[in-house]
């Protein structure tokens, strides 16, 4: 029962964005490429919180899209790790030739595409079973990204005399295109709509951009000396690059292709990550041995973190930012209660689970329990559209009741929905459940910086 009520305290936990009752909020995973350890980062405190063993020389590293499992490879072994999440713990290694690589998780999260360098392998692990399920021929591959649609991985070749980038058909396992590139493809991420792949190049200060449709190198974007890691932020109109020779994290803005901006971080900065709303980045140092935690929306370091000898790769568990400690983010806060009390406004009663902040965010999950919604507040920008995937975790019919979208579903218990919202143009848009409206189970979508209000009262 125990495990039981812990578990869901996590999962609440990730939904809001902020620690409750001991659980944290996401972690951060960091491969200590000298260390031989995975460091787990506390995002709500900033501190480490322990460490994880593995094979020497982590390489790549990548989080599952439910948060549940870290596969890390090992250049110095022939494995890639599996970590659960829960025990933080090493659960399965999974033999996959000799120096892999990085890693690149598919969208979905059913396959790992493992760079197997010393193997001459780009390898596909089926996250179900943690087996290899196909071995494609590319020589020397580095990095790699994958598709939106989680078809295509194009992996960076790095074959001395025949560099390339190599485009490999997932379903049909097997390399359906070739690009040649006149430099050492580094990294590479593709844009949210699938339409660009960013690659890095040793020795060139750019961002080179390629169309993978044309299957060829369509531009470039200037950055700074020896870029490294490319990411496309969730909401799609902004990418990262780390530039390793000024020591900066760089901001790109992806509709007009220019630099629009730099933050200064930790020496030799190698990757970024960021929290799913897109609003803290984390980029780990290697030159320094640490990681900058970066506030995108202010453009500043917020903290530096000691994290240990060579971080290479970085990932965080799905979730919004956590905001530091006593600090309102810029935003107004209503009344503060306990986890799961009711915050009475006026003649309405809200069972609060809490407020999560989704702008910039296209999906978002929402639990239905007896009797709450959790989160209780969606933060969005006026006008904004979300998708809600509402799971009802309880033995109890419920429903997503909406008046002012036109919203009015049944959801049986242990089952799921996917709702459109629209967030409004101003203030507050209320949800309940029908049935248990009158208990507590109240939530609204909140536009910009408005505040939780009290149902009007019917004329």
């Amino acid at each position: 029962m125990l495990t039981q009520l812990t578990g869901m305290l996590l999962a609440l936990a990730i939904l809001v964005g902020a620690p409750v009752a001991g659980a944290a909020a996401p972690k951060a995973y960091v491969g200590l490429f000298k260390d031989n350890v995975v460091a787990v980062l506390d995002t709500a405190s900033d501190r480490i919180i322990g460490t994880i063993p593995v094979p020497p020389g982590p390489h790549g590293l990548v989080v599952t899209p439910d948060g549940k499992k870290v596969y890390v490879s090992s250049d110095g072994a022939s494995t890639v790790s599996v970590i659960d999440t829960a025990s933080d713990r090493v659960v399965e290694r999974i033999e996959v030739g000799a120096t892999p690589h990085g890693l690149a998780m598919s969208p979905d999260g059913r396959k790992v595409v493992v760079s197997g360098f010393g193997a001459n392998q780009a390898l596909v692990i089926d996250t179900a079973t943690d087996r290899v399920i196909a071995r494609i021929s590319v020589p020397q591959p580095h990095n790699a990204a994958i598709s939106p649609d989680g078809r295509v991985a194009w992996v960076g070749s790095q074959a001395q005399g025949a560099t390339a980038l190599v485009a490999v058909d997932l379903d049909g396992q097997k390399v359906v295109a070739t690009v040649p590139v006149d430099h050492t493809p580094r990294a590479l991420d593709w844009s949210r709509d699938g339409t660009r792949v960013y690659v890095t190049t040793a020795g060139v200060a750019a961002v080179e951009v390629l169309d993978p449709a044309a299957r060829r190198i369509v531009g470039e974007i200037p950055v700074g000396a020896s870029p490294h890691h490319p990411l496309f932020a969730t909401d799609g109109r902004t990418a990262l690059v780390v530039a390793q020779g000024p020591g900066e994290l760089q901001l790109i803005d992806v509709a007009v292709g220019t630099r629009t901006g730099a933050v200064g971080v930790g020496t030799a900065p190698h990757w970024v990550a960021t929290t799913s709303d897109a609003r803290v980045a984390y980029v780990t140092n290697e030159g320094s041995n640490d990681v900058s935690v970066i506030d995108l929306d202010r453009r500043q370091v917020r903290a530096t973190i000691a994290v240990g000898n060579g971080p290479r790769k970085i990932a965080v568990q799905p979730g919004p930012a956590a905001r530091a400690a006593g600090s309102a983010a810029g935003h107004a806060a209503h009344p503060a209660t306990a986890p799961g009390q009711p915050l009475r406004l006026g003649s309405t009663t809200f069972a609060d689970h809490g407020t999560a902040d989704v702008r910039g965010m296209v999906r978002v999950e929402v639990e239905l329990d007896d009797y709450y919604f959790a989160p209780t507040f969606l933060r969005g920008n006026p006008g904004e559209r979300l998708i809600l995937a509402v799971e009802n975790a309880s033995s109890t019919l419920h429903t997503v009741t909406i008046p002012a979208l036109r919203i009015d579903r049944d959801v049986p218990p242990k089952g799921k929905a996917e709702l459109a919202v629209t967030f409004p143009a101003s203030g507050v848009v209320h949800l309940f459940c029908k049935i248990h409206e009158g208990l507590g189970m109240n939530g609204e979508l909140l536009a910009g910086d408005a505040v939780p209000q009290p149902v009007a009262a019917s004329p």
